[in-house]
């Protein structure tokens, strides 16, 4: 895992540097300007003429100085200010005098952004706060307009560095070079379209001033698995890897069931019963011969079904009828062990506050933006629009993991799990992903893994990643295009040969 920072975390990060350390502003941004002069001369050789955009902030002094380094290298490069002379900080005038004295050249207003090869955006980097509007707002219009390659120094200028949030307008770069560490605007959508390709550059701040601000939110990485994952035994048997009851799949619905027990089995469950409605059974013992079935009526005794097993899984294809609402309550009033809940059952417990009462100690819980818009009434004063959730994601996944004693696990591009006083969030899978039964199948790999044992934020944090890894290997098989949700399931062992499990 590796960390990703907002806005304020970074900034702690520098006045630690510089108050701790004895590390001098002006000297971090000299190693900012030369992190910005070796990517230019490396990723862009053939670039001789260059428009740097400066800022009156520590990100224009940034690009001050990567100005005047390029020309000492032998390029060529301008810079144009935009902002107020008397409103820049100490460390940017004394880059701009510094980049006078040695002979660069500053333009005026009205010069034009063409005839250059490349573009530096050097104008807000992370300190934006506030929507971007006059002249900042034309000469940002203008630089998207122009056929030049752009290059964003820590952050493309208008896209916040703390919610990826585009304020007003943001600038489009090819590539972003940021310092020391990620930051979570680069990763949340719609800000990480913004970036391009990113480059993360040390200029000599230390982890242990990380977590003197909070908690960072972390990136899974592929090498996480292997820590994730259940433990395998070579005297295993069929109980060894724990026994899921997957509650999914009202009448018609057996396409949710089937895709959620075939992710339990091929994340390692060892024995998966389905409850699902009568009219689906042979739908699911044709092609899930290997689960067990079990019919569902609302005279139904769950009592031997939740005896029998070390995790739960319900929601996928349930729907919301009154048998549906008995199931889910009837779980939830036999169960406090591990369960993992998705789609119509959070629908429902959003519905009944009653059942939200009634939710085991970190449940996994698994809503895509529109079942957390209505989940959130249940926690929050006013309810939140899909929209405000997608915003703010982070946030919406701590309020509601703290409200209702969860783990919670907020699906969406960038999906984000949240446990306690952390946060994770998933940089992999692709848009091929968005369509219907994904989560199921997602809902079975989170289940299967409880059931053979794991942490419930394990279990989360390791099916995010298993469901993203082999979404992507089906993309590059198959294209974004073609794929389907059942390809993810076919390309779990592939994700699984790659990353064995002790």
């Amino acid at each position: 895992m590796r960390y990703l920072l907002n806005a304020e975390q970074m900034a702690a990060c520098d006045k630690a540097t510089i108050g701790h350390f004895k590390v001098p502003s002006i000297v971090l941004m000299e190693r900012a300007a030369m992190a910005v002069r070796d990517v230019v001369l490396e990723r862009f050789p053939d670039a001789r003429r260059i428009l740097v955009i400066c800022g009156s902030g520590n990100n224009g002094g940034d690009g001050y100085a990567a100005a005047r380094l390029l020309n000492l290298a032998g390029r060529c490069a301008d810079v144009l200010f935009v902002g107020k002379h008397d409103r820049r900080t100490p460390e940017c005038s004394l880059e701009a005098e510094i980049f006078q004295r040695y002979g660069g050249r500053e333009l005026p207003d009205e010069a034009s952004l063409k005839g250059y090869d490349l573009i530096l955006d050097a104008l807000f980097g992370i300190g934006l706060k506030t929507e971007i509007i006059g002249r900042y707002a034309d000469v940002i219009g203008a630089v998207n307009r122009v056929d030049t390659p752009v290059m964003a120094v820590d952050m493309p200028s208008g896209v916040s560095a703390s919610s990826g949030q585009i304020l007003g307008c943001a600038v489009q770069a090819d590539l972003t070079v940021t310092m020391q560490y990620e930051k979570l605007g680069q990763m949340l959508y719609p800000g990480a379209a913004m970036c391009g390709e990113i480059l993360v550059k040390d200029v000599g701040i230390t982890d242990a001033c990380v977590k003197w601000e909070s908690e960072p939110v972390y990136a899974l990485e592929k090498t996480d698995l292997r820590d994730l994952l259940p433990r395998r035994r070579p005297d295993a048997h069929k109980g060894t890897y724990g026994k899921l009851l997957l509650a999914a799949g009202s009448e018609g619905m057996a396409g949710a069931a089937y895709l959620s027990g075939g992710a339990a089995l091929r994340s390692g469950c060892g024995l998966v019963r389905i409850l699902s409605d009568q009219e689906n059974r042979t739908v699911l013992q044709s092609t899930l011969p290997e689960a067990l079935f079990a019919p569902w009526t609302k005279e139904t005794d769950l009592s031997a079904h939740l005896a029998w097993a070390d995790a739960v899984a319900i929601g996928p294809g349930l729907g919301q009828s009154s048998q549906s609402h008995a199931l889910v309550e009837g779980i939830l009033s036999g169960w406090k062990g591990p369960i993992v809940i998705d789609a119509d059952a959070l629908n429902l417990i959003a519905a009944d506050a009653g059942l939200s009462r009634l939710l085991p100690p970190r449940a996994v819980l698994t809503p895509h933006p529109g079942e957390m818009s209505r989940l959130s009434s249940l926690f929050l004063d006013k309810a939140w629009s899909a929209g405000q959730v997608q915003a703010d994601p982070i946030q919406m996944a701590f309020s509601c993991q703290e409200k209702l004693g969860c783990v919670c696990v907020l699906k969406g591009a960038r999906t984000v799990i949240a446990d306690m006083d952390q946060a994770w969030l998933n940089p992999y899978g692709n848009e091929g992903m968005a369509q219907g039964g994904s989560g199921d199948v997602l809902t079975g790999i989170i289940g299967g893994l409880l059931a053979q044992g794991a942490d419930p934020a394990d279990a989360a944090k390791a099916g995010v990643l298993l469901h993203a890894l082999a979404g992507d290997l089906a993309a590059n098989a198959l294209s974004t295009r073609a794929m389907k949700a059942g390809d993810l399931i076919s390309f779990l062992p592939e994700v699984l040969v790659q990353c064995p499990s002790m």
